[in-house]
């Protein structure tokens, strides 16, 4: 029996049309497309798709994808959590924790520090001395006042009184005054924001006249460190802050009835700073155990001392500003290892620093 022999023309026909499909892939996929093909046509193991790398998404890309910053030209504020900044729309009311002060309190809200006093006149009374853990404050979601309406003052003689106009207040979104006019009268009682008001500014930096309560310096004249002058100067602002900054130490000796400050210990002459603006004091040796030791006047009855050091920046009248180098680590007086012993005094009555600054143990951090 006789066969015909087959044409290899379709077989010539059907390879030509593989090897296109293949290079097709080669050009749109690239290495993906060609492993794609060979093992689910050569081998028959199937793999996954390829993917264009247009589509692909990074987890990352999601946030600043939904905040629109890759679809507008405008610039959109980002939280640490890679969303959207959402503006408030609302005063708040948030109670001090242990460690805030009043410039820290404005940055962490975005507000310049005036408006906490602006926001909270009847609590603050413009003295910083009086934020203490625990007082509750009205955050402003702008810069401006919050007005507290007596009854008696119509919008524009409130608005002329921070400096706005009557629109300002009648037209803020913070306000629920739009149906009213110039020439309304809040009821008393009734707390109105005023967006960009201002009145007059609070003074933080109080006037240093040593000597006005009590003498030169609150140790007396006993002490070779005695500063036997008169001062006048800058004071501070309340806004005390760490005096060894945020380097790891740790804390030996609590705040207690028979111990007037904290001790915070680290290597020998770690760097001390000044805990707030104000005036050299005292300058010296203290012959009743805080041996060399440092006493800034901060005007209005406050005072910081820094004792057991091994070195003096400053002297006796000098004005330092908050933050300055003023001294270094040591053990001098009656001290049992290397350390800075932190008071914080109030017409010479110590304060709790913990009240006033933040305090963290490196052994409490896992340090």
């Amino acid at each position: 029996m006789k066969y015909r022999r087959q044409s290899l023309l379709p077989r010539l026909l059907l390879w030509l049309i593989i090897l296109a499909g293949i290079g097709f892939a080669g050009w749109k996929w690239g290495g993906q497309g060609l492993t794609w093909i060979r093992a689910n046509l050569l081998t028959g193991r199937p793999v996954p798709a390829p993917v264009s790398e247009s589509a692909l998404i990074q987890p990352e890309d999601v946030p600043a994808q939904q905040a629109g910053q890759q679809t507008s030209d405008r610039e959109v504020e980002l939280a640490p959590d890679g969303f959207p900044v959402q503006p408030r729309r609302h005063v708040l009311r948030y109670t001090v924790q242990p460690g805030d002060a009043l410039f820290l309190i404005a940055d962490r809200f975005g507000l310049d520090p005036n408006t906490i006093f602006w926001a909270n006149t009847e609590t603050l009374q413009d003295n910083v001395h009086l934020l203490h853990v625990g007082v509750e404050l009205y955050i402003l979601p702008v810069d401006g006042v919050y007005h507290l309406s007596d009854g008696t003052q119509t919008i524009a003689e409130i608005a002329a009184q921070y400096g706005v106009t009557p629109g300002d207040i009648l037209y803020s979104e913070f306000n629920d005054l739009a149906d009213k006019d110039s020439s309304y009268v809040p009821p008393a009682g009734l707390h109105i924001v005023v967006p960009g008001g201002r009145r007059q500014y609070a003074s933080w930096a109080s006037p240093v006249r040593t000597g006005s309560r009590g003498g030169a310096n609150p140790e007396g004249l006993l002490h070779p460190g005695s500063c036997r002058e008169l001062y006048t100067g800058l004071g501070g602002t309340g806004n005390y802050w760490n005096p060894l900054g945020d380097i790891p130490y740790r804390v030996t000796n609590g705040f207690a009835p028979w111990h007037p400050g904290v001790d915070m210990a680290a290597d020998a002459n770690t760097p001390v700073y000044a805990a707030d603006t104000g005036v050299v004091v005292f300058a010296g040796w203290h012959r009743d155990g805080y041996g060399e030791l440092i006493i800034l006047d901060h005007g209005s009855g406050w005072t910081t001392y820094y004792g057991h050091l091994a070195a003096r920046f400053v002297g006796c009248g000098d004005q330092v500003s908050r933050g300055q180098l003023i001294g270094q680590m040591g053990m001098t007086g009656n001290a049992t290892g290397i350390h800075l012993h932190f008071e914080i005094r109030e017409d010479d009555v110590p304060q709790n620093p913990y009240l006033y600054i933040p305090i963290q143990d490196i052994r409490s951090s896992g340090g």
